[in-house]
């Protein structure tokens, strides 16, 4: 068979591609065939159907918050603020109170001696178990972030017909603009001298002659 005939693309040998399958599973399939929306179904079920509305009966609160604990466990808030704010203000490392030499207030200074407790059998108090208190030392990175943040989302919303010169020119004021145009005199100009007009003369091309006038006009100096 030759190269150009066109029955070619019809043999086995030539599909290389494979076409695209629709029952190929994409993104987090895994995850979403285990997550159930609640009101999408239509369906009965047989628990549905065998149901039995007896009134005045009260769900089971306990089964009710172990099903929801099993499926969705436990929210941030059991997590992180089960003391309440007990932890908001504790923001400062140990990096931090030892490279830039913070001080702590009076509250939370230590002794500068530890004494041996037989009851914990360990040196108390230990400063791991007292952090320092306070906002963290600002280096000033955040508020760049947030400056370049805010540059790239005005750059977005400005529209697909700006370009980078429009968005990068910076006017320049009024009083830069010169409207005089200042020339060197034809006597001092060595681009209107006639012995640098050489470009008939082939055995003088591509060679950098520049020659100055050798007798200079007399310019009145103001």
């Amino acid at each position: 068979m030759s190269h150009g005939d066109p029955k070619k693309w019809y043999m086995p040998g030539w599909r290389i591609e494979q076409k695209y399958a629709p029952g190929v599973l994409i993104g987090n399939w895994g995850e979403e065939r285990y997550k159930f929306d609640k009101g999408t179904n239509k369906h009965n079920s047989t628990h549905r159907t065998d149901f039995r509305n007896y009134g005045g009966y009260k769900p089971d609160v306990i089964l009710r918050r172990q099903a929801m604990l099993r499926n969705e466990g436990l929210g941030k808030e059991q997590i992180f603020t089960h003391h309440g704010n007990r932890y908001s203000n504790n923001m400062i490392s140990w990096y931090d109170e030892h490279y830039n030499n913070r001080e702590r207030d009076v509250p939370d200074r230590l002794p500068a001696l530890r004494s041996w407790d037989s009851h914990k059998l360990a040196w108390a108090p230990e400063k791991s178990d007292y952090p320092m208190q306070g906002q963290p030392t600002n280096f000033g990175l955040y508020g760049n972030l947030q400056d370049q943040w805010r540059k790239q989302l005005a750059n977005e919303t400005k529209g697909d017909y700006v370009t980078n010169y429009q968005s990068s020119y910076e006017p320049l004021p009024e009083e830069s603009l010169r409207s005089t145009r200042y020339a060197n005199p034809k006597a001092l100009s060595s681009t209107l001298h006639p012995y640098n007009k050489i470009n008939k003369d082939l055995n003088l091309r591509n060679t950098s002659v520049v020659k100055q006038p050798e007798v200079l006009a007399a310019v009145s100096v103001l």
